[in-house]
Formats: structure tokens, sequence, C-alpha cells
């Protein structure tokens, strides 16, 4: 078991205080004192030198926000007064707008009138995101050919992109031609590209060419085209308002469109949109420059609901965004930076675009525990900065081995002493589960450039990507992401054949000390390559693998693009297809070394012979062997690349039903096996 010691240390200021401390209480209620009103309440009585511990008890009901609710460092606690948000069940932060009075158009629609007329991107009916009209109403469009320009007016550099799909008919193209410009602009162009997602509204369909804009390249695109995998879609698209349960917005009459499901009753359903066009609910901001955090704070058991997702907002109010990788600058609903001691325990976030909680630079000794991240837009939880390759240009001895080959590597570890560090965070006991309804390149949990940092006891489920990200640096510059741990988590039903190049627990870059332990990881599926258990991708070194379960992955259990000097060590892996190892790169440098673990599949050799990027086939991967165990379930285990080499059958109790607990006679014990109980991983009862 995992002894969180980080984790006593920080609920401690949830539960705990000074009984010296004088104790404030405020109420707030949806027909009384607001939030807002209550943190100028208590920033008014610490201007005013009140020392005392202050918690703000919140009523059941749903706060509708017109503008976040600030935190700042004058709002902050101390350790043995702290500042605490205490919710009653039921009680709903919400930057939604209820829609009201729904008429009978006919022909089973709906439609009510919208507060502002602006188009919006998300409907929630009684809790459920409702689709969007859409085409194809059935599958996807894929690219025939795509293309991106450059243009330049009064001094903007805006890109072009324009495109054909192959599945593109005269009756499809005529009746997007026919579109108004005002139309166009309300229908959302989502392209799906590998790892790689991209919204826009539509500037013209002409001769069978679709032309969208936005002011990000994404020229690597280019090497991607025309591929089958490759898909896009058309949403908010009158021709595809078919089917009962899908919503369309008419911005001829600004009047939202619906179809209820049977049973649904548009005189009683909730029906809410997040019209107040609010990125996030909660944000805690600190004056990083000066050193100035907010501390001491805690939310519990309050909902965070309706948050649209960040991006260049039109004036029609419809948002474009390119993220480029892991929703990275979608926003979240919750929003922390410069901020020390902060803690969300039992909270929950629900019908969002974007994710559910962010920690930003300067966030050290935080906590988010016992939470619930539901049907989030992008993902669950990001912590670090969003810079890519942070270290990158900040100091030439790391340049220099960009080529290790020409320039060895000097094993260092390496600490961020600024004000912008993130550190000693813990991310334990939370559920994450059925995200990337709105971008479906949001991960379960990322770390950037953040260390120390305990990832343990999470439920991740239903992902288009990553599920568990560390690291946010490409190669070999050097990273703040050491001696993070992620244990004990259970990762479950990630990539559902959307996207590509993603892993259970995706690692980058040089993260000296992190362990990845005691994880279940379950039912990865990409939509062409890259569906791997435990994927160390560029630059990964000096990272543990230990006692994990990898089950079922439509690529690799195990993959490393390229790194050095990491372990993979008394694993259980079942079922990868394609090759059931990979290292996809040779470097001259000690890559992988794979100690104690136990490997099963069903069917054909170890590796894929047709695969042609996999060092470890032919044996040019600098990879060491002890005491692994193979066995193909079909009986003939084909070793094509492998030696030295153990074939035996592990001995499970029940492979057929998922219990691949070993039996006390296995025979991988004789070989230094260490069973573990795989039941501990996951949300603690």
């Amino acid at each position: 078991m995992c002894k969180n010691y980080f984790l006593v240390a920080l609920l401690a200021q949830v539960v705990c205080f000074s009984l010296e401390a004088s104790v404030r209480e405020l109420y707030v209620s949806p027909n009384g004192l607001s939030p807002h009103e209550a943190v100028k309440q208590i920033r008014q009585a610490k201007k005013a030198g009140d020392k005392s511990a202050f918690v703000v008890k919140v009523a059941r009901g749903v706060y509708s926000f017109d503008k976040p609710l600030e935190i700042t460092q004058e709002d902050s606690g101390s350790l043995d007064a702290p500042v605490r948000w205490i919710g009653e069940d039921g009680a709903v932060f919400s930057g939604g707008t209820v829609i009201k009075n729904w008429r009978d158009d006919g022909d089973g629609v709906w439609s009510a009138s919208i507060p502002g007329g602006k188009l919006f991107e998300s409907l929630y009916i009684n809790g459920r995101r409702v689709d969007r009209a859409c085409l194809p109403e059935v599958g996807d469009y894929h690219f025939n050919t795509w293309t991106q320009r450059e243009e330049v007016v009064s001094g903007v550099t805006n890109y072009v992109q324009e495109f054909t799909v192959k599945e593109a008919t005269p009756d499809l193209l005529k009746k997007l031609e026919q579109l108004s410009a005002e139309e166009l602009a309300a229908v959302q162009c989502r392209v799906f590209v590998k790892w790689s997602y991209a919204s826009y509204p539509v500037d013209s369909v002409s001769n069978g060419v679709i032309r969208v804009s936005g002011k990000s390249s994404i020229v690597h695109w280019k090497k991607w085209n025309e591929t089958k995998k490759n898909y896009v879609r058309l949403e908010n698209v009158e021709a595809g308002f078919t089917k009962r349960g899908q919503w369309f917005y008419d911005v001829k009459t600004r009047r939202v469109k619906y179809r209820p499901l049977d049973g649904e009753d548009m005189n009683k359903v909730q029906a809410v949109a997040p019209l107040q066009k609010l990125v996030s609910l909660v944000k805690i901001k600190g004056d990083i420059s000066k050193w100035e955090f907010v501390h001491d704070i805690s939310f519990e058991n309050i909902s965070f609901s309706a948050t649209i997702t960040d991006g260049d907002m039109q004036a029609n109010g419809a948002v474009k965004q390119y993220q480029l990788q892991a929703a990275f600058k979608a926003g979240a609903a919750v929003c922390a930076e410069g901020a020390e001691r902060v803690t969300f325990k039992g909270c929950k976030v629900f019908n969002t675009e974007n994710y559910g909680f962010e920690f930003g630079e300067g966030c050290v000794s935080n906590a988010i525990v016992s939470c619930e991240v539901r049907d989030a837009g992008a993902g669950g939880i990001w912590l670090g900065s969003h810079t890519p390759n942070l270290l990158k240009d900040a100091n030439p001895v790391w340049r220099e081995i960009r080529d290790p080959v020409a320039h060895p590597f000097k094993t260092k570890m390496i600490y961020d002493t600024s004000a912008s560090a993130v550190r000693f965070n813990v991310i334990d006991n939370n559920l994450i589960t059925n995200c990337g309804r709105f971008n479906p390149e949001g991960c379960g949990i990322v770390l950037t450039h953040a260390a120390d940092t305990k990832v343990t006891h999470n439920e991740i489920s239903d992902l288009y990507y990553t599920a568990i990200s560390v690291g946010w640096t490409w190669g070999y510059y050097g990273s703040y992401a050491q001696r993070n741990e992620i244990s004990f988590n259970r990762i479950s039903n990630i990539g559902q054949g959307k996207m590509a190049d993603m892993g259970g627990v995706y690692t980058l870059a040089s993260s000296f000390g992190t362990v990845v332990t005691n994880n279940v990881i379950m039912d990865i599926k990409s939509s062409s390559y890259g569906g791997w258990g435990m994927y160390n991708d560029e630059g990964s070194e000096g990272i543990l693998w230990e006692n994990n379960l990898v089950v079922n992955t439509s690529s690799d259990s195990y993959h490393i693009h390229f790194g050095r000097n990491n372990k993979v060590v008394n694993c259980i892996m079942i079922n990868g297809n394609s090759s059931r190892l990979c290292v996809s790169r040779v470097e001259k440098h000690d890559q992988v070394e794979f100690e104690r673990n136990i490997i099963c599949w069903s069917k054909g050799p170890l590796f894929d012979p047709i695969t042609k990027r996999n060092a470890l086939k032919d044996g040019r991967a600098r990879a060491k062997w002890k005491n692994t165990i193979f066995w193909c379930a079909s009986g003939v285990t084909e070793l094509n690349g492998v030696n030295p080499s153990i074939v035996l059958d592990p001995g499970f109790v029940d492979a057929a039903n998922g219990d691949w607990r070993l039996k006390p006679n296995s025979p991988a014990l004789k070989f230094g096996f260490k069973p573990w109980d795989y039941s501990l991983s996951g949300r603690r009862k």
C-alpha cells in the first residue's frame, strides 16, 4: 500500500486548525448572500485585521454566475485559521442559463428563444449532453486533400485551411453551398488528426472545397494528409437535424431547436446552455512576480458546471480552437495559479467544454482529493505550465545533448526553485470519466513541468485520448517533471478508436525518480497506430514501471519511442496487439531494461513481422532482459527477436475470465516474479 504522507499533511489543513483561532461563519444561499459577496466580506474583514478562521457554508441550490469567483492573495487563510467553503449536497456553481418557454413547432421539433441571440455550442437536457445536428449523420468524412496558406490582412496573419472530403456528394455540397454566410459561420467544422484536433466555423464552401481559418498554423497536418484515419464532421447543420435527442441552433430565428426523446415533456425538462460564456467559475490567482501566493483555502462538496472552452471567440458567439495536443489551452472550470495549500475535496465538475481543474504555474502543496469530473468537454485535471519545452533554450548544456550520440548524457536531477515552480501536489482518489466530449484530445490527468507530485488511487475511464500524461518536453532538453509518483490508478476504455499516438500512461523527457507502479491499464484502442498501455515518448529517461497490469491494447502493451535508462519490472502484460513490446528508434545508449515481467498474448509471433519500426525485433535496440516470461495462449510461442527468453505458462487463476492472479504453484514464482494485489488499484472504498 502507498503511504501518502503528502496527503495526510495537506488534508490536515482542511479538518484541523488551532483551537485558539476564532471561527466566523458565513451562510451563502440562492436567495441570500451570494458567493461573490461572501468573498467580499472575507476580504474586508481581513483588511480590518480579522484573524478568524472563516467557514463559508453554501446551501443547496444552483448559483448562476455571470463572472468568475476571483480569489486573490488577500483572501488567504493561514495554517491555524484556514478559509473553508463547505457545500451542502446539491450546491452548484454554474455558468449555465436555464432555457425556458419551449414551444411545439410540429413535426417532433420544439424550440425556444435564446437570450442575447448568440451562438452557443453545448446543450444539456436534464444533465445529459445533447448531440448537435451533424453531417455525416452516421460515420465520418475523411480528407481527400488538405492545404494551408497564410493570409495577412492589416498586419494580422491568418492561416487558411482548405480541404475536400472523400465522401462529398453533389447533394451534400449543394446543401452547404446554399447556406448564407451567417449560417455557414454557425457551422462548426471539427477536424480530428491523430493526436490533434481543431474546431472552426466554416468560412465558405465552393466547388467542393471547404474553407476554414484561424490564428494558428497546423502545417504538421501535411504529413497526415490523405489517410483514412483522419476525419472531419460538420456540426450545427440543419440538414443533419433528423433524429430524436438532437439539437440545432437556428441563427436566422435566434432559436434553439430540439427533438425530444420519447417520454420527455418539454414543459418539465431542465434545459441548460453555457450562455454566460465563462471559461472558469473559480479563479484562484496569486502574484507570482511578487512571490505572493493564495494559500490555506479549501472547497468541499461543491459542484461546478456549464463552462465553455477557451479560444478565439467570434462576434457571433462561436469559438475557434486549435489546441495542438492534450487540449492544453482549453481552460478549466476551476483554475489556479500561484496557489499554496489549496484543497478541493469531494467536489464535482460536470457538463463542461473544457477541463475540470487546472493548477498552473506557482502551485505548490495543493490537493485535489475524492473529487469527480464527469462529462467534461476536454479532460479531468491539468497540473503545470502550458509552455512546451520549458528548458529548451534555457541552458546551453542541455541544448548540446539534443544529439545523445555525439554528446553522451550526464544524468542530472533538475530542481525548479523559481516562484513559478509546480511541486508537492497531490491528486488522489478521484473519479474522472466520460471526458473529451467537446475536445477529444483532453487527457484524464496531465502533469507538465510538475515535480514531486503524487497521482494515486484515481479511476479514469471513457476518454478518447491519454489517461495520464507526464512531462511536457519533447526530446533531450531536460525537464522539471521529475520524482513524480503515478501509482494505484485504474485506467480503462481509453481512445475508443477516435484519437491516435496515445497511452494509458504517457511520459515525455527526463523524469528521474519517477515511478509508475501498481496501476491497472485496460482496453486502450487508437484510431490507427499508438494505442499503447505504457508509453515512453520522446526523450523519456529514468522512469521505473513496476507492478502494472496492462490488458487489451490495440498496439503494444509497452512502447518506447526513444529514451534512456527506463526499467519495466514485475509487470503483467496481456493481449497487446501488433507487437507486444516495441522500441521504435535505435540509440547508442541503454534504452530499457525488462526484468521479471509476464507477457502473454492470444496468437501469432511476439513481434508483428510486418512492422518495420521495432528495433527489438532484430536486436538493434539497446535493451536488457532478465527473467521475463513469454506465453502465447494458442500454444505456439514464437519469439522472433528476443534472446535470452523464458517460455512457459505463468499459471493464472482464470485468465479466460479476467483473473490474472497467479496460482500458488505458478512456475513464474521460481523466476523471481513477485505477485501484488492489483485489486487495490483505483479509488478507495
